[in-house]
């Protein structure tokens, strides 16, 4: 036991003092950054400017009708931004003020005018909301910002409702009535446990599931190429003087192991830390989704899917004898990973259904899978804790076969073995 903590304690150190480690620790966050802070950045551009517009119609009284639903449209569309995102105040988009003016001059002569206005920036945009466009429904918006969506569906949104209320005129309703049949409903979803908008659920268990598939692959890869390195290296006939191979497996696991832990530590921190600053689009529902019970979980799933797969590759490491030989056999091992991700799409729509049933209870799948479910719409507990029986069931399976590999493969050299000779390692080690 003493020379595995040695053995741990030195791949421990040995890894978080590298540069790889440095550069993905600080790496993830700055993307975590880049995925939630930078499109909130984007949508607010333009919020709080004064944009100019002309809106050509008709007649007065339909370019008047336009004016008034863009600029309620506009205000509306400030408040659900700042409803949706969730942000603090200080990062509140504000609503997009208008000026617009009404021209009723519908000539190709007038068109071509308000056009070279539009590209010479004397206008911020022109809109042709004439009798025959809005009966087509199709309006023609000139513009230069063609790459803010916010401002589109603003204006596409404010002509929709001129011609809704237009209509309802001339059916005889009055203004009041017509602004009561017209107002929208607000929704305000949650999830059957109470823990917020789905949407912030669905995400957060997403990041969550994508870093233990991201950490569970590299560490366990890691582990591979850290016995294949003292293998190529013939350190390991110096180890095997004072270490016992089994001794020498479980420290490289555990030692590679906490360096995960660690890493999962530290972006688990700065999550906190961008969701306590509001820093984060749904950063007020990010601490209603994370509960004790499931930080526990997913503590437990990426415990034991580590075991699972570092062990495989623990294996693998002792069989081969190179870089390219080891490449081609990790694809096989962690394929039941890759096939977990490429399903969950699935399982997020059917939590209960047979896919996701038999998938979180396959060892190999059941890491995510299994998380995931608990996450989304928790399983009856005896799914979950026959998922987990059998996951240590096949871990202590998987140490004791690959331990017998682990103990001949070591000391082997030259050619791959062929799988005959794996079973002899595994029956007379």
């Amino acid at each position: 036991m003493r020379n595995t903590f040695i053995i741990a304690r030195r791949e421990y150190l040995e890894r978080v003092k590298t540069r790889s480690f440095i550069v993905m620790t600080v790496l993830i966050p700055a993307l975590m950054f880049a995925v939630t802070v930078v499109p909130s950045l984007i949508m607010m551009r333009g919020s709080g400017e004064t944009k100019h517009y002309v809106v050509v119609a008709s007649n007065a009284g339909t370019g008047e009708l336009v004016r008034d639903q863009l600029n309620q449209a506009s205000q509306e569309q400030g408040k659900d931004s700042s409803q949706s995102t969730g942000m603090g105040k200080r990062n509140m988009p504000q609503k997009l003020n208008l000026v617009v003016d009404v021209s009723t001059d519908a000539s190709e002569a007038s068109r071509a005018a308000l056009t070279e206005k539009v590209k010479q920036k004397q206008l911020d945009g022109a809109i042709f909301a004439t009798d025959d466009a809005l009966a087509a429904r199709k309006v023609s918006f000139i513009t230069r910002d063609i790459s803010s969506f916010m401002i589109q569906e603003q204006v596409k949104s404010g002509i929709t409702q001129a011609v809704r209320s237009g209509f309802l005129q001339s059916k005889g309703l009055t203004q009041p009535e017509i602004e009561a049949a017209l107002k929208p409903v607000e929704l305000e979803a949650q999830t059957p446990g109470g823990a917020g908008n789905p949407v912030a659920v669905f995400f957060t268990v997403f990041a969550l599931v994508m870093i233990m598939y991201v950490t569970v692959l590299l560490y366990g890869i890691n582990v591979m190429r850290a016995i294949l390195e003292e293998k190529t290296s013939r350190v390991m006939e110096v180890m095997l003087a004072t270490a016992r191979p089994m001794e020498m497996m479980a420290g490289k696991i555990l030692g590679v192991g906490a360096v995960g832990l660690t890493q999962i530590a530290i972006w688990a921190l700065t999550g906190i830390v961008f969701a306590s600053l509001n820093l984060v689009g749904a950063g007020a529902n990010i601490k209603g989704v994370l509960s004790i019970k499931l930080l526990i979980f997913f503590g437990v799933f990426f415990l034991l899917g580590y075991i699972l797969y570092s062990t495989l590759c623990a294996a693998i490491g002792a069989m081969v004898n190179s870089e390219q030989e080891a490449q081609q056999l990790q694809f096989v091992v962690m394929l039941p990973l890759i096939v977990s991700v490429v399903i969950m799409s699935g399982i997020t729509q059917s939590p209960n259904g047979p896919t996701a049933v038999w998938a979180s209870l396959f060892p190999l799948t059941a890491p995510l899978i299994m998380f995931l479910r608990i996450a989304l719409q928790p399983p009856p507990e005896w799914q979950i804790a026959l998922s987990i029986f059998l996951m240590l069931a096949t871990a202590y399976g998987l140490v004791f076969l690959c331990a017998r590999i682990y103990r001949v493969g070591i000391l082997m050299y030259g050619k791959r073995p062929t799988l005959p000779e794996i079973v002899k390692w595994i029956k007379y080690a």
